[in-house]
């Protein structure tokens, strides 16, 4: 099985290289800073932006001084939208620690990640062609439409499948796509490879999501995702869309029963939320919806790993394959 530990491990120096130049990156003189930046770095996540990109320009011939920019520009901007994300969500807990907003101030947060995401353009403009600052900045162009498309429709709960793939396009395929294509145009690909990747990239991050959004009515998985967090917020994600297809004469009703959520932004949850949830939970679940978001996964996995053929054979192309076969049955 395909492991985040083994891919950096393949990646080697490279992935050092990526390393040296994120840390070079973020450094401030500023203590205080300084020491939040300490505080996420020593806290990292599975590192999967910058090791798909590097994976990607492995894949399209030598990696180059911008291959390390792309992917170090790739993991601060998604750090970046998490600590802006935690404040929006209210949310104290991180990768199983503190988050930023928790440990320092909500307001530590926001503008350490506005400086996070300052210091990953000056990295793009500083070191990169415009193709690639453009395909970076197309990338936090589609994430902030993406929330706000969220936000949205969590408002109003009337989120169809086609706004359901919008949405998870901008939050998480999106920066999967820039990772991936600025790294085949650091390497110097051709314009099939780099479409093909592209294609990869799209289809494995809206896979990812997919699964991320199966773990929220899963209780039994020990994923560090708490069950129940998209209810409680009012979203209405793929496995629910499935259910809410397959018992149509129900949906008005369910919809109504989200609707009496009220304290979205509020950790602790009251009983009736709670009830609330547990019966929209058992009613995603009796009505195939895992099942649903579980087959819309296997699709674009499936497409996924087929866009890599036009890719001349490599491990590092074998590695992408790997990743995919992870996403769809990945448990954290």
């Amino acid at each position: 099985m395909f492991k985040a530990e083994s891919a950096k491990e393949f990646l080697g120096s490279d992935f050092e290289k990526y390393r040296q130049t994120l840390s070079l990156a973020i450094h401030s003189d500023e203590p205080y800073l300084e020491a939040i930046n300490r505080y996420v770095l020593g806290r990292r996540g599975k590192e999967i932006r910058p090791v798909l990109s590097l994976l990607a320009g492995r894949c399209c011939g030598s990696l180059t001084p911008a291959s390390y920019y792309c992917a170090a520009a790739s993991e601060m901007l998604h750090t970046a939208t998490l600590m802006h994300d935690d404040v929006a969500d209210a949310a104290s807990m991180r990768r199983g620690a503190l988050s930023v907003a928790a440990m320092f101030s909500p307001a530590a947060a926001v503008l350490t990640g506005d400086f996070w995401l300052s210091r990953s353009l000056h990295l793009l403009t500083a070191h990169c062609s415009p193709e690639i600052i453009d395909c970076f900045a197309e990338s936090v162009r589609r994430m902030s439409e993406g929330e706000l498309l969220q936000m949205d429709k969590a408002d109003k709960l009337d989120t169809t499948e086609k706004d359901y793939y919008s949405i998870i396009y901008g939050k998480t395929a999106a920066l999967f796509v820039a990772s991936v294509k600025s790294a085949a145009m650091a390497a110097g690909a051709g314009e099939k490879n780099t479409e093909a990747l592209v294609d990869y990239a799209e289809n494995l991050g809206l896979a990812f999501q997919i699964r991320d959004d199966i773990f929220d009515y899963s209780p039994d998985l020990k994923t560090g995702k708490s069950s129940g967090a998209d209810i409680k917020e009012r979203k209405i994600t793929l496995p629910l869309i499935g259910a809410l297809a397959n018992a149509p004469q129900k949906a008005p009703y369910i919809i109504s029963r989200i609707g009496k959520i009220e304290s979205v932004f509020a950790e602790k949850i009251t009983e009736a939320e709670k009830e609330i949830i547990a019966e929209v939970t058992a009613f995603t679940r009796e009505n195939g919806g895992i099942e649903y978001a579980q087959q819309s996964l296997e699709r674009h996995i499936d497409t996924a790993k087929k866009a890599l053929v036009v890719i001349p054979y490599s491990a590092a192309r074998e590695m992408l394959t790997g990743f995919a076969e992870y996403v769809g049955r990945r448990l954290t």
